[in-house]
């Protein structure tokens, strides 16, 4: 399954009414459309300075993990569901010791696409191999800097050669596994959006499928905002449009908010968002009163009538926040 083609017709689609009625019905016809965001263990090798992670008191609140054995609960009770499985999302997968199960068991359900996100320091070739072997459809790689100085203080704890040498790792894997995607998701701020001028010189040889930029969001880090913000626009306007041409010509998917502006736009899709959004940690699980140690996801929606929720969200009312970052996918 292309996920990014289904993306592309989300964005194409413009009727939040249209979204939110194929959301209902997917539902009855007990069809896939979660988008599942696992996080395994909350914990992180590294304090990224625009993360959570560089919070110290922040950082003490996020400990657990799932045992090996949760696996295959966690999996009948809500994989049938999932259009796609996201393994790492607010922590490090990377620390997990069973990452490779969790795929395995995603394609037992018959998950049509599974990625993996990390920041890569804690990867082997051994663990990539193994990834890939137990169906992996791609990894999302974390990126902060173009440069090494840059890299390393942004990403405190991790090694910039250590780094291209997974990113290498993986990019040779492709002649074993051709199928699989490696996705680059780079964060910018102020001190590193000028180096985008320059990512293809640095990684000219890594088979790159998909790069996602997207400005630095307040995650209660170190490092929250855009200091000035008017100044940063304009030059992030300027240089993701290059990049965007330079992406085309190597085709490469490309993800960005391609016009940030001073007064956000609604985000209309952020309805949907919150039909299709499942979130799986230690600490919570998708909702709240789901019991997913004794019920699977259609026991729940049948228990709390979930079908007449989503049905009532079709023509919900609810205001979302603005949110300047509604993304275009080339």
């Amino acid at each position: 399954m292309n996920i990014y083609s289904l993306l592309k017709l989300n964005r194409f689609v413009k009727s939040p009414l249209i979204k939110g009625a194929g959301i209902w019905a997917l539902h009855v016809l007990n069809k896939r459309y979660l988008v599942l965001f696992f996080d395994p263990v909350l914990a992180c090798n590294l304090q990224c300075r625009m993360c959570y992670f560089s919070n110290e008191e922040k950082r003490k609140t996020l400990k657990g993990h799932f045992l090996e054995a949760d696996l295959s609960r966690i999996g009948k009770a809500i994989f049938p569901q999932a259009l796609k499985l996201q393994i790492g999302c607010g922590a490090e997968p990377g620390i997990f010791k069973h990452n490779a199960a969790i795929v395995r068991l995603g394609k037992q359900y018959k998950i049509p696409y599974i990625s993996f996100t990390t920041n890569a320091n804690l990867l082997t070739s051994d663990e990539i191999t193994n990834l890939l072997e137990a169906g992996l459809d791609e990894f999302t790689i974390s990126l902060h800097g173009v440069r090494k100085d840059t890299y390393e203080y942004l990403m405190q704890g991790a090694s910039y050669d250590k780094f291209i040498e997974t990113l290498q790792a993986i990019s040779t894997a492709k002649t074993a596994f051709p199928n699989f995607k490696l996705r680059i998701n780079y964060t910018v701020n102020e001190q590193n959006l000028e180096e985008l001028t320059s990512f293809f010189d640095a990684f000219k040889d890594i088979r790159i499928d998909v790069l996602q930029v997207r400005p630095i969001q307040d995650m209660e880090g170190e490092i929250r905002f855009i200091k000035n913000k008017p100044l940063f626009n304009k030059r992030f306007n300027e240089i993701t449009l290059r990049m965007k041409e330079e992406c085309a010509a190597r085709n490469i998917t490309y993800i960005a908010p391609l016009q940030l502006k001073e007064v956000p736009e609604e985000n209309k899709s952020s309805s949907i968002m919150e039909a299709v959004y499942c979130y799986l940690s230690p600490r919570s699980f998708w909702q709240e009163d789901m019991d997913w140690r004794n019920e699977t996801f259609r026991e729940y929606s049948k228990r709390t009538h979930y079908a007449s929720h989503l049905f009532k969200m079709i023509f919900s009312k609810k205001q979302y926040p603005k949110n300047s970052l509604n993304y275009d996918i080339q």
